[in-house]
């Protein structure tokens, strides 16, 4: 899925391995950086191709996609070049790099330390709106700052992890998994408008805790990625969340199977036929946004 190398969406593993196994696998690495290029020039033609006419291929380009987000799909596209010589992580470390150098507004320097690789996918996530994300990063509790860090910063992929300098040391340590992919993560900060980007960075923290909580840090699982869907408050504003408690209901994050989890609205009644039919699930706490101005 290029969107999600485009926006920062996923770790590297969930974009990249089964794309890089076939390369090696298939072809036995005779594939070279002009052959992937070709690919990626045939799906950018291949997304115009989707509407019904040549002309309606070419509007696509023009109302539907905003300069911007055309220009970081065509930008990536050197970048992705490279994974026919590279790893997965390393391709989307260098990506993620030249992503916040070149950043209008500029973003500050590049980010060293824990919350450098969060920060640099925050910044592609939040496209327009992420001067705004990142300044309110700094003013998160060290609780969610360390969440975000801890759980922005696997790759998915055996073996590999970002540069030492980029994130926190027990992530290069351990190198433990599963690592999470959250669905619908960028539509989520680019769909600020006037809310409060603390708060989104607040939500996003607590569907991180809710995920390692149903699925606890493996060795074993140091290669499986976990998608987080949270397709159900993407546009929602958080005061929309927030009223959900006022009446009387929750928002959950649902695990559906062993890959896949969903957040949900719930009433109290729905959640006690969870528990009853055993059910796993982690209820989202927004009670600090309360907090927030």
């Amino acid at each position: 899925n290029h969107g999600w190398f485009v926006q920062a969406e996923a770790p590297p593993g969930a974009i990249f391995t089964c794309f890089r196994e076939a390369i090696i696998r298939d072809h036995k690495s005779e594939i070279g950086q002009r052959d992937v290029a070709l690919y990626f020039v045939h799906w950018l033609s291949d997304l115009a191709g989707a509407e019904p006419t040549p002309l309606a291929g070419c509007e696509k380009f023009v109302t539907k996609f905003p300069l911007p987000v055309l220009n970081s799909f065509l930008r990536s596209f050197s970048f992705i070049e490279q994974i026919a010589t590279q790893t997965e992580t390393q391709v989307m470390e260098d990506y993620l790099k030249i992503r916040w150098q070149e950043h209008e507004p500029s973003l500050g320097p590049l980010p060293t330390g824990d919350s450098a690789i969060a920060k640099m996918r925050l910044a592609c996530m939040a496209q327009m709106n992420a001067n705004a994300v990142i300044k309110a990063f700094d003013s998160l509790s060290e609780e969610d700052k360390e969440m975000l860090n801890m759980e922005m910063s696997p790759t998915g992929c055996v073996g590999q992890s970002y540069s030492a300098n980029l994130v926190p040391k027990e992530v290069v340590a351990r190198c433990e998994g599963p690592a999470f992919l959250v669905y619908y993560g960028p539509a989520f900060f680019q769909s600020l408008g006037n809310d409060s980007p603390l708060k989104r960075l607040c939500v996003l923290a607590d569907i991180y805790r809710c995920a390692r909580e149903l699925w606890p840090s493996s060795i074993a699982k140091v290669n499986t990625n976990v998608t987080i869907r949270i397709d159900v408050i993407k546009g929602l504003s958080t005061a929309d969340m927030q009223e959900t408690s006022v009446r009387g209901d929750v928002w959950m994050l649902l695990k559906h199977n062993e890959t896949e989890a969903f957040v949900e609205r719930s009433s109290k009644k729905k959640l006690n036929k969870l528990i009853a039919s055993g059910q796993q699930f982690q209820v989202l706490d927004l009670s600090s946004l309360a907090a927030i101005s």
